[in-house]
Order: structure tokens, then C-alpha cells, then sequence
């Protein structure tokens, strides 16, 4: 790990610390970009982009919400 000096948001950060229920600056700090680099390769991804359904609007809706 590298040692750095940057300026962060303190409302921003105690927020995430109570949220995670994190004790360190660091340890909070490390805790948000390993959750931000993980969202941001799940929003390439899509599971269901190769699969064709043929479904209506209304047939999928159903199966949603259970009813199918």
C-alpha cells in the first residue's frame, strides 16, 4: 500500500465509516474504492444480453412478480 495525503470530504467519509461500520480513515477510504471498482465492472456486464425471450411485455411482467 502507498501512504498518500489528499483532501476528503469529512461528512462524506464519517457517512461511509458509520455506514460500514468502519473504525479507520483507511481502512473506510479502501473499503469505498473496492466497492466503486467492483460496481463499475458489474455495470458491463449484463447476464441475460445473449439470451432472447419471447415473451410479451405483459407475460414477463407476470412471471416477475410471480404469477406466471
Amino acid at each position: 500500500m502507498a501512504r498518500t495525503t489528499v483532501n476528503i470530504d469529512t461528512d462524506a467519509l464519517a457517512r461511509v465509516r458509520e455506514l460500514l461500520g468502519l473504525q479507520s480513515t483507511s481502512e473506510t477510504v479502501n473499503a469505498a474504492l473496492r466497492e466503486t471498482a467492483r460496481r463499475a465492472e458489474l455495470d458491463g456486464f449484463d447476464a441475460t444480453r445473449d439470451i432472447e425471450l419471447e415473451l410479451s411485455h405483459y407475460e414477463l411482467g407476470s412471471w416477475r412478480d410471480g404469477r406466471a
